[in-house]
């Protein structure tokens, strides 16, 4: 029996699931409705959980995505690097503020679904991956380094970025028209007009912006509804190759 769900997305409450033949088919309309973008009802929301989250950590060679690997969530001591010790908070945090929905819509058989896909997600009380993902403060890219490598910054977009932002250069494929096109988009906006103080160059504007959009998303105030990468999915290092593809005509 599951003895944790999210019952009602009553998250924040340990409450007893129903017995293991409800809760299998339960966890798996979980998982279908993980996987479908338009479970939030916002017809301006383009992500599904799976945009951002997988269920273990990415190995070599495959996509890096910004979300926690859910594998051993629903055992985590805490979430949104300590923010919150509640699962019913860090769920809701993702609901509304990336996939514009209501926090009352979990509060119902969504809720329930989502919470027994997540408990299964933890097989056994299985608590790998349970470490809390950190995020950093605001750095500046000079702080990154001597200079990255734009080779190996377009493997890494491909690996991270283009799952969202479609093809470097042409934006072909991303998940909407309001996802920005990579590096055009943040190019024309921060390659002109006045430079903020203490900044040397447009080039070092650029990198700058396209460093804080990665690795801190919308929770800066702007950057749309893009999620943060912490250092654990995206090193510094791997950061300087990114933003070396940010150059300025």
């Amino acid at each position: 029996m599951i003895r944790r769900c999210l019952g009602g997305l009553a998250l924040a409450a340990l409450v007893s699931c129903a017995d293991e033949t409800v809760v299998a088919p339960l966890a798996e309309r979980g998982a279908a409705l993980a996987r479908d973008p338009n479970v939030s009802g916002s017809q301006y929301n383009r992500f599904a959980c799976t945009t951002c989250h997988v269920d273990r950590p990415a190995e070599a060679g495959e996509r890096i995505l910004p979300g926690a690997p859910l594998r051993g969530a629903a055992r985590r001591p805490s979430y949104w690097n300590g923010e919150t010790t509640h699962l019913r908070e860090a769920v809701v945090r993702c609901w509304v503020h990336f996939m514009r929905g209501r926090a009352e819509d979990l509060e119902g058989p969504t809720g329930d679904a989502l919470g027994a896909w997540l408990e299964s997600l933890s097989p056994n009380g299985a608590t790998e991956g349970t470490a809390p993902i950190a995020h950093t403060w605001p750095r500046s890219t000079r702080d990154l380094g001597a200079g990255g490598d734009p080779a190996r910054g377009r493997v890494l977009y491909q690996r991270a970025c283009a799952n969202c932002h479609g093809a470097f250069g042409s934006g072909q494929g991303r998940l909407g028209p309001l996802v920005s096109i990579v590096p055009q988009d943040t190019l024309a906006e921060h390659c002109q007009g006045e430079l903020p103080a203490g900044v040397p160059d447009y080039a070092s504007y650029a990198r700058q912006v396209a460093y804080q959009k990665t690795r801190h998303g919308s929770f800066l105030g702007y950057a749309g509804s893009m999620p943060p990468f912490a250092t654990e999915l995206l090193s510094d290092e791997e950061m300087a190759h990114i933003v070396a593809l940010f150059r300025c005509p």
